[in-house]
């Protein structure tokens, strides 16, 4: 019989070795699905096994509730900033300034040429690493150099920062010793987290297709990443890690900083590769020469080469000014610019309906890569740069992945062309569009735009609105595909093509017969389902559930006015604008009207009061942690009807926590809040004669 224990050690060993392959020796040996079937294998042993879980263990990166907020913890050591030149005479006159302070003040006694250490400088967010007996037990953020905020659990999810460090017996790396040497009883690691530019623009567009604003750039969204509350948010990001530094060690073998790095490295601590030593300032100054044509095509946003010092000794010898090391400076690269011509704006349309412009451009080259298009922004900054077509534009690519028109060259204007204004329909489905108060987003809120049929399909068909059984994601999409899916509508139509449904790959006749069914039994899921599944701007489950109750039927919504609507407890101006709009468009007009001739239900029964002696009735309640006797969802509508509001988080207006199984970080609020808190048998002998 295997001995569990030692299936496990192996198990962790393997997904060490395999993250630094690839995070710090840039060496992966096997795909991305083959470590997570390693890791699932770990998680099921030690499911199995939960003695021998241990905080380092690799499954233990993500877990836990979101925490309340961030404390604030003093560096062992000082975190400064490093002084900036954009000048070659610059570099050179800190040259001159770094052998004078090395020949005790006296100008030319320093004959031999400094040894420098030139590594690129990563745009990203600073952050310390301490490390007690080779394992990972906090990270803190810059803050103002001598004090940060503690983000060890959001630095825990990250795969590229090693929670164990490699020590004598695992140090096989490819440095010029496989002994790295005995790991310091305290050893601080400091460097850049940041993202790489294929997973922003992943997640910008995941941003543009929900109608939402992209991000300005990887560095911005980092740092906000970082300050997330949910460490589960911050493990979807995959951010990356590089050493450039230290702080705090004890003891501290180190006499040189390149071998420094070369030693975290053997103990699994990512480094940059690019890295180099050099003899003297203008060795240093080829290299940053030659780096800048190369940085374009790194992956990652990098705006510098930073020049170190690299012995120890002479690094205490220069000092340190009020801010900044004297033995280091930053090169900064000016910004990466070109100038073209704008030969026409197009707006997309997003599956939220926001239209976003884009300009196109005159090709040109620009940091590594021919564009044809930038972005705009919105139109408020559209009219604000006063950009119109047939001028000529600068674009910009520095510390933006998409790049962005930064002005209008006004000198090249030739003729005085037409302002650009604003879309007045959608150029997807020709809908009017509206921009709502206060906002510089324009929508459109037709449910019938061809650009957003498919993610509207899918919300519709989810879970937590009509529920429809067989109809994911992957479904929809086949179907569209097939040319039988492009509305709400259609859904409903289906059983008419049940002979081509048959036909397409993987649907046989019983996973038709079970989509139809599902199908078939949405039609009963009623008008709140209804109105949280169409997309209605600002209606939630929540406010399709007030809605129904107040007017019992999609009829008594649409007949009513925007002033009428907001007069109804929790539906502000802004939704009620919204509902008003969708429901007098002439997509909302004819999808509600086919849903309904096609025996969709919508209606509700009308909100009634709670029965006289209810404890619920008028109070805000919580619900956390695992119940046995109830479903979440269902307990929330229980409540509800019984007059209770059920929201998401303990704050001084809650009247009533429920917690079940592991309640997490909104027990403790409720109890520092002295909010009453019941347990689920109180809430079973509660609930037993209503």
């Amino acid at each position: 019989m295997p001995d569990p224990a030692k299936q496990i050690a192996k198990l962790r060993q393997k997904i060490d070795e395999h993250n630094r392959l690839y995070y710090v020796e840039a060496q992966p040996k096997i795909s991305d699905q083959d470590f997570d079937h390693l890791l699932a294998d770990l998680e099921a042993l030690e499911a199995k096994h939960p003695k021998l879980v241990t905080p380092d263990s690799p499954t233990q990166r993500v877990g836990g509730e979101p925490i309340a907020g961030f404390r604030t913890v003093a560096h062992a050591r000082p975190m400064f900033s490093i002084d900036n030149t954009y000048k070659r005479e610059d570099l050179l006159a800190w040259d001159g300034r770094v052998l004078k302070g090395l020949s005790g003040g006296q100008a030319g006694l320093f004959q031999e040429a400094v040894q420098y250490v030139v590594e690129p400088k990563v745009d990203g967010v600073a952050v310390s690493l301490r490390y007690e007996n080779g394992r990972l037990v906090q990270a803190l953020s810059r803050g103002d150099g001598q004090r940060g905020d503690d983000i060890t659990h959001n630095v825990r999810t990250l795969r590229a920062i090693p929670l164990t460090l490699a020590g004598e017996s695992r140090s096989k790396t490819s440095t010029k010793s496989n002994n790295a040497g005995k790991i310091p009883k305290v050893l601080e690691v400091r460097g850049e987290i940041f993202m790489a530019n294929a997973e922003f623009q992943r997640i910008n567009q995941q941003r543009i297709d929900a109608g939402e604003e992209p991000y300005a750039n990887p560095r911005n969204f980092t740092a906000g990443t970082l300050k997330q509350l949910d460490p589960r948010m911050v493990a979807q990001r995959k951010l990356l890690f590089q050493a450039h530094g230290r702080g705090e060690i004890q003891p501290d073998p180190f006499e040189h900083y390149s071998q420094f790095l070369r030693t975290i490295k053997a103990w699994g601590v990512p480094t940059n590769p690019l890295t180099r030593t050099c003899e003297g300032i203008e060795e240093a100054w080829a290299f940053i020469e030659a780096f800048e044509q190369q940085r374009a095509s790194l992956g990652y946003e990098v705006d510098g080469v930073v020049v170190k010092v690299d012995g120890y000794g002479q690094q205490e010898q220069l000092g340190y000014t009020s801010k900044s090391p004297r033995w280091c400076i930053a090169y900064k690269y000016a910004a990466q610019q070109a100038t073209t011509v704008l030969k026409g704006i197009t707006w997309q349309v997003g599956k939220g309906g926001t239209l976003t412009p884009v300009a196109e451009l005159e090709p040109v080259f620009l940091a590594g890569t021919t564009v044809k298009r930038a972005g705009l922004h919105n139109i408020d900054e559209i009219q604000r740069k006063d950009v119109r077509v047939g001028d000529h534009v600068v674009i910009e690519k520095a510390g933006e992945i998409i790049p962005q028109v930064v002005r209008v060259v006004e000198e090249k204007r030739k003729t005085a062309g037409k302002p650009t204004a604003a879309p007045k329909r959608c150029p997807s489905c020709g809908e009017p569009v509206i921009r709502e108060e206060g906002e510089v987003a324009i929508r459109c809120v037709s449910p019938q735009c061809p650009a957003q049929s498919r993610e509207r399909l899918i919300w519709f068909a989810g879970r937590g609105q009509m529920d429809i059984e067989g109809l994911g994601e992957k479904a929809i999409h086949q179907l569209a595909d097939a040319g039988l899916l492009t509305s709400y509508v259609d859904i409903y139509k289906l059983k008419k093509h049940r002979e081509k449904l048959v036909e397409l790959e993987r649907m046989a006749d019983k996973k038709v017969d079970n989509l139809l069914a599902g199908i078939e039994d949405s039609k009963k899921r009623g008008l709140a389902r209804v109105l949280g599944g169409l997309g209605i701007r600002h209606v939630g489950e929540r406010a399709a559930r007030i809605l129904a109750e107040h007017f019992g039927s999609v009829d008594g919504v649409r007949d009513t006015t925007e002033e009428e609507m907001t007069e109804i407890p929790e539906i502000g101006p802004i939704t009620a604008q919204s509902v008003y709009h969708f429901f007098h468009s002439t997509g909302g007009k004819s999808v509600v009207n086919e849903l309904a001739r096609l025996g969709v239900d919508m209606t509700a029964p009308r909100k009634s009061k709670p029965k006289a002696g209810s404890p619920f009735a008028g109070k805000t309640v919580v619900l956390t942690g695992t119940l046995e006797h109830f479903e979440r969802k269902a307990l929330a509508e229980k409540l509800q009807s019984l007059g209770a509001k059920v929201t998401g988080s303990v704050s001084k207006k809650t009247d009533l926590v429920i917690a079940g199984e592991n309640p997490g970080s909104k027990l403790d609020k409720a109890n520092e809040l002295g909010v009453e808190v019941w347990d689920e048998a109180k809430l079973i002998k509660a609930m037993g004669g209503l």
